[in-house]
């Protein structure tokens, strides 16, 4: 009878070490991976009822965006891809917005570098001939406006 119980009471182990190690690696690696998939978040309100506008590009084209925002105290806010351009003056930011957009560009051939230029529709002309300087500086061949065909009612 001490036999048979003997054999009864040994329990198999299973090797969680694989696993854990694993799901670490799993983790790391969509932490990383989030870092770099930073999307253009900024809440802007492109301007809208625009009769020539068009749909949004491919998803193979990639497409540097600019974009020009008011802050909380109005004042306009720059940024390259998700890159916020801070503490410059003015006549700096056209040379910082030109140089991130070669940055990011360097690896296109000329014909694909395309720039979209988000502009808040309460922003002046004044604040984003700044953004416009910078495009033109730089080595993008293209430009395009982002706007929207419906009109959007708040």
């Amino acid at each position: 009878m001490l036999r048979i119980l003997a054999r009864q009471t040994n329990i198999s182990s299973f090797n969680m070490t694989p696993i854990i190690d694993i799901v670490f690696l799993l983790i790391i690696f969509f932490l990383l991976v989030c870092q770099f998939i930073v999307a253009e978040n900024f809440d802007v309100t492109v301007p809208d009822n625009i009769s020539s506008g068009q749909p949004a590009p491919d998803a193979d084209q990639q497409i540097t965006t600019v974009t020009v925002m008011p802050d909380d105290t109005g004042r306009s806010i720059y940024a390259v891809g998700s890159e916020i351009i801070t503490g410059k003056s003015r006549e700096d930011i056209s040379c910082t917005i030109a140089a991130q957009i070669d940055t990011q560009l360097q690896h296109l051939r000329r014909r694909k570098r395309v720039v979209c230029l988000r502009i808040d529709k309460h922003i002046s002309f004044r604040d984003s001939q700044y953004a416009l300087a910078g495009v033109s500086q730089s080595t993008a061949t293209d430009l395009k406006l982002a706007v929207t065909k419906q009109k959007f009612e708040k």
